[in-house]
């Protein structure tokens, strides 16, 4: 009889456990609908801590999906900060009782077009880790943003350094500034 009261205890601990959507179970996640970084973004909260590897550009995801970073955490209003290396964010998100909290990261982007009114023989740019070549000159024009023939760049906001060389090795270095929605050309000369 003992062992019987035991293992019905234990079945409806079980079972009042399972019908609990807070236990066990992500109920705040936060994800993103663009890709923010070739970096993942990492989330913190406390000492709590997630990663963000994937991203969701035409449906929000549910708590717990994928790719994003979940928690499990109390009723309560909570400060995070989330980094992928080269932006970040922070903030307050609320958790509320037996629901799904999904908060979005915004990622703000801008682009740089880099030109050449001359000698466009194979100009190989380098920006924050990435390279590109100017292949054709605009001795006449000023090319418009996302010409082709130019070295053409999308990234977050923020200032960035660059190099450029030549077939020749001439070389070019300097900063550019990347604004929110907007696009930047810089003529090499």
């Amino acid at each position: 009889m003992k062992n019987a009261l035991y293992i019905a205890a234990i079945l409806s601990t079980l079972f009042f456990a399972s019908c609990r959507k807070d236990i066990g179970n992500p109920n705040l996640t936060f994800w993103t609908a663009v890709n923010c970084s070739p970096n993942p973004i990492t989330v913190s909260i406390g000492n709590q801590t997630a990663v963000m590897t994937e991203y969701y550009p035409t449906v929000p995801p549910v708590c717990g999906s994928p790719g994003c970073a979940s928690f499990n955490l109390s009723t309560g209003t909570y400060n995070y900060t989330a980094t992928n290396g080269d932006t970040t964010w922070q903030g307050s998100v609320s958790v509320t009782k037996g629901g799904c909290n999904l908060q979005q990261l915004f990622c703000t982007t801008g682009s740089v077009t880099f030109w050449v009114d001359s000698a466009a023989n194979n100009i190989k740019v380098k920006l924050n880790g990435a390279t590109s070549y100017i292949n054709t000159a605009f001795p006449s024009t000023t090319p418009t943003c996302g010409s082709s023939g130019c070295t053409n760049f999308t990234m977050h906001i923020g200032t960035y350094n660059y190099t450029a060389t030549t077939a020749n090795n001439i070389g070019y270095a300097g900063t550019v500034t990347i604004s929110t929605d907007s696009c930047t050309l810089v003529r090499l000369y």
